[in-house]
């Protein structure tokens, strides 16, 4: 059974299934009638079970007599290693005397076993069998954790599927994930003829350490699993297994040689690392921390071709690692694993990275947190329990968690600790809080609500429209029209806030500065900011996005206050059609826009077209102190060093009062969520580095909208007119009043 990582699924119906295991005829593999990946290797199938979106059927369960410790009390049924017999660790042991016991290794090592553990009856791959049994790289073996044998069942699930390359696990603290995938490098290494095997990690010398490890548990080895080597049982850089081990040499009834020709060995961390061998099995530890000259994702795509012979997958690669900032290594880990997601497959039935994913919560992994079973201890006990240290323990590790949390009274600690202990994928992909140039706590908060409250979707989420603008009847400087297209839209609008009809398409001619230009109307409500790029098309068929933020200020109209409205990241095949878009978009919501200086091609189209005194000039310049090419075009030039410190105090500000949960009571009201619905600009803005802010499209084009707002406002009011009283005025001087 499984207990934490899946859900039990029906995929076939029981009388087939059960004449098929009475002939022993299911195959181990995937199997595409069920779409189940099957791991049995008796020939049974039992129950199948959905795990991180792929259905495993595990072997049946057998009769109560064949499942260990089905002779003792549930209390005592616990895991307990098989001491080796006596005279089978000399040299010179006896295969024959020892046979019985030896063929069952043999077998538990392929088949994997069923035991009961206080009562419950729990299946282990051979592989994970392994690896408490014989697999000791310290000073004593592993301990059982049903939650490392879950993980090893969708491992298994990985190398019997041939649609996939191996596993890409986010692994927990002190899991033992790296010692998992060491073990079963031995294991396949030490049964398998003519294969090589290795391990990287996010530097040599802890790839090295690895190695080390598996050789000190080689080492170890019972005599009749350790093939010989050829030369020093202590191998600094590759262990090389030259000849079959006693029992297979000495067994009448066998297949060919074991562990003949084949190598293990431990690689630098270097983009080529294992490039160009045919690998069989692969550990990539630490995967999520390589250094920038060893991009994950990058890294990836070359070692994924050595797993592969033609078109067929031949080895499989075993990745693990907790994640680093995204500019430390995550970005590239992340990458992989987004392209891992079971259910988006190519043509030829494999995920777009090749891996298959898997995150476990940090509440199934605490250490103390087990009992004495091997079961996590994830919610408080009806009675305290001893775990599997022997001490006493009164809640579970959900509650330990949440104290842990509670007692963080600092946002920026309870975001670090979530990162530390995830509770979520998303908890495992946070960047540092002290990696990001803004309130990470805040950004985190708001992308996390958007990505569970809005339903995004590759063509938004249900707070946002995308669609075109469009002049009516094609006709230039008419009246500006709105199209939805989800697939090709450019433009991406909150739903709620188009203009309404008598505040779109409002524009006038006026006299400014000796120019007679159209000027929007709704100034006083919002502003848009805009940073163009330069080409229709690159060199090299790249370039920069053009990029348009709207942004409210605080004003009376049928707007929301301080918001962000409208976003735009995206370009053109020609780069007018981008010009057109910014006049249209302004047009619009009649508002002006501040662009970046940094392409007069813009601002001379814009000029020629009539929209001069839509472009707004330096907010922070008097009209005399702008130089020719400002007052010509208006912007603000991006080598102003003072301009970019404003544009990065904005955006702090900005985050700051705007942005995820309410802290302040100033601003919002406690506890209420910010309103962003446009992750793409709250990504740049997580991302983004000030210093180097050129590539950050949508980072320049948010802060110049929010300084366009902190202009002053110049609101016209008439000049008071002399009040006429309609009636007639008398002179009341005298004894009779006289009209005036």
């Amino acid at each position: 059974m499984i207990y934490y990582l899946g859900d039990k699924v029906s995929v076939i119906d029981e009388k087939t299934r059960l004449l098929k295991n009475k002939n022993k005829s299911w195959e181990y593999g995937y199997n595409e009638v069920l779409d189940t990946v099957i791991i049995s290797k008796d020939g049974t199938l039992g129950e199948v079970y959905c795990i991180s979106g792929i259905n495993i059927g595990l072997p049946q369960q057998p009769d109560k007599k064949e499942i260990i410790n089905y002779d003792k009390t549930t209390k005592n049924q616990k895991w307990e290693r098989e001491e080796i017999p006596n005279g089978l660790t000399s040299e010179n042991w006896d295969s024959k005397k020892f046979e019985q016991y030896i063929d069952r290794q043999f077998k538990w090592r392929n088949e994997g076993i069923w035991i009961y553990l206080n009562g419950k009856p729990v299946y282990l791959t051979g592989t994970y069998w392994h690896f408490l049994q014989w697999f000791r790289e310290g000073a004593k073996y592993p301990s059982l954790r049903i939650i490392q044998s879950e993980l090893m069942i969708f491992w298994e699930a990985c190398k019997a599927d041939n649609r996939c390359y191996g596993m890409q696990y986010v692994k927990n603290r002190r899991f033992g994930a790296s010692a998992l995938g060491n073990n079963d490098i031995l294991n396949m290494g030490s049964i398998h003829e003519d294969k090589i095997l290795g391990m990287i990690s996010k530097k040599g010398t802890d790839a090295k350490k690895i190695f080390n490890r598996l050789v000190r548990a080689f080492k170890r080895y019972p005599p009749f699993f350790k093939p010989e080597t050829d030369g020093t049982n202590t191998p600094k850089t590759e262990l090389v297994f030259t000849e079959q081990t006693k029992k297979r040499k000495q067994g009448e009834a066998v297949e060919e040689g074991q562990g003949l020709d084949t190598s293990i060995s431990w690689h630098n961390t270097e983009i080529n690392a294992m490039d160009g061998e045919e690998i069989f099995m692969s550990l990539i530890d630490e995967a999520g921390k390589y250094p920038k000259e060893v991009p994950f994702d990058e890294y990836w795509e070359i070692v994924k071709t050595s797993h592969r012979l033609g078109s067929e997958i031949a080895g499989k690669a075993f990745v693990v690692s907790t994640v680093n900032a995204m500019k430390k290594g995550g970005a590239g880990f992340k990458s992989v694993w987004d392209d891992g997601d079971p259910l988006k497959r190519n043509n030829n039935g494999e995920t777009i990275s090749g891996l298959y994913r898997i995150f476990i919560a940090a509440k199934y992994c605490i250490q103390g947190y087990f009992d004495e079973y091997g079961f996590s201890v994830v919610d408080d006990p009806e009675e305290p329990f001893i775990n599997d240290k022997g001490r006493k323990v009164s809640i579970g590790a959900v509650t330990y968690l949440k104290n842990e949390l509670d007692g963080k009274k600092d946002p920026q600690k309870q975001y670090e600790f979530l990162r530390q202990f995830p509770n979520s994928e998303r908890d495992a992909f946070r960047d540092e809080a002290n990696d990001c140039a803004f309130n990470l706590v805040h950004l985190s908060e708001q992308i996390e609500h958007n990505d569970e409250e809005l339903e995004n979707n590759e063509r938004g989420n249900n707070e946002v429209e995308r669609g075109n603008f469009y002049w009516k009847d094609g006709i230039q400087d008419t009246e500006v029209l709105w199209m939805p297209d989800p697939v090709n839209g450019r433009f991406w609008i909150a739903k709620d806030y188009h203009p309404p009809a008598e505040y779109r398409n409002k524009r006038e001619k006026k006299m400014i500065h000796g120019v007679l230009a159209w000027a929007p109307v709704n100034g006083n409500m919002g502003c848009l900011g805009v940073d163009p790029y330069n080409r229709s098309k690159t060199v090299d068929n790249r370039g920069s996005m053009g990029s348009i933020h709207l942004a409210t200020r605080f004003h009376i109209g049928p707007f929301p206050n301080d918001a962000f409205i409208l976003e735009y990241i995206d370009r053109p095949k020609k780069v007018e059609l981008f010009f057109e878009d910014v006049i249209m978009a302004s047009v619009y919501f009649s508002m002006p826009f501040l662009p970046e200086l940094s392409n007069e091609k813009f601002l001379q189209y814009v000029k020629d077209r009539g929209y001069r005194h839509f472009v707004l000039n330096n907010p922070f310049k008097l009209w005399k102190d702008l130089s020719d090419t400002e007052q010509e075009y208006g912007g603000v030039p991006p080598q102003d060093a003072k301009i970019g410190e404003y544009q990065f105090y904005a955006v702090e500000a900005y985050i700051q009062d705007h942005i995820g949960v309410a802290r302040d009571e100033s601003k919002r009201t406690i506890g209420e969520m910010g309103y962003m619905p446009f992750t793409r600009t709250l990504i740049q803005w997580k991302d983004v580095d000030p210093t180097k802010r050129t590539k950050y499209d949508a980072y320049i084009s948010s802060s110049l909208a929010l300084l366009g707002n902190q202009r002053r406002i110049k609101i016209e009011v008439e000049e008071p007119k002399p009040i006429t009283i309609p009636f007639k005025r008398y002179d009341n001087s005298g004894a009779i009043s006289k009209a005036m």
